[in-house]
């Protein structure tokens, strides 16, 4: 009996653990810690941040955009496909997101996703990263559709974002 107990236990706080998972950066951003906060207008910018609470922020946006795995090592066949669509070059794509994922997926798991990220912004693949995790941050926010490509749209939707995080 106890043990069963246990275990029901367990399952609750689980799916209680995956129910609060943010679903968006907007969740994300709304509880990063207070260090960050002032800098928010810089991250969105791309600009590359360091430390434990910049892991911890990035951890949260690049599982809401579902580019990496549970375990924060990157996901290549999430990103393959949307690199390309916006810049046809699969064998540099390939090799950015292997190279991004061998690099990092030997490091402690709250490390990997910020990571990964920041290989992937640095990478020569940089650029259509960018637009691909715009396009994903506005599907995954309901301000575009699902099967919405990169396009100009995207690049004013985040300009009318970021003008109201960037005073």
């Amino acid at each position: 009996m106890y043990s069963k107990l246990c275990l029901v236990a367990l399952l609750t706080c689980g799916l209680i653990a995956i129910a609060q998972a943010a679903k968006t950066v907007q969740q994300c951003e709304k509880k990063m810690p207070a260090s960050l906060k002032g800098r928010l207008c810089e991250i969105r910018q791309y600009k590359l941040l360091d430390g434990p609470e910049m892991d911890q922020h990035m951890d949260c946006v690049m599982k809401a955009l579902d580019f990496v795995r549970p375990d924060g090592t990157g996901d290549y066949h999430k990103l393959i496909k949307p690199l390309n669509a916006v810049e046809k070059d699969q064998r540099k794509h390939g090799l950015n997101l292997e190279n991004c994922g061998g690099n990092t997926q030997h490091l402690p798991v709250g490390k990997r996703a910020n990571a990964y990220y920041k290989c992937l912004v640095e990478s020569t693949s940089g650029d259509a990263f960018k637009k691909v995790f715009d396009t994903t941050e506005l599907v995954k926010a309901g301000k575009l559709p699902g099967v919405a490509q990169y396009s100009a749209m995207v690049d004013k939707l985040m300009k009318k974002i970021d003008a109201k995080i960037c005073k």
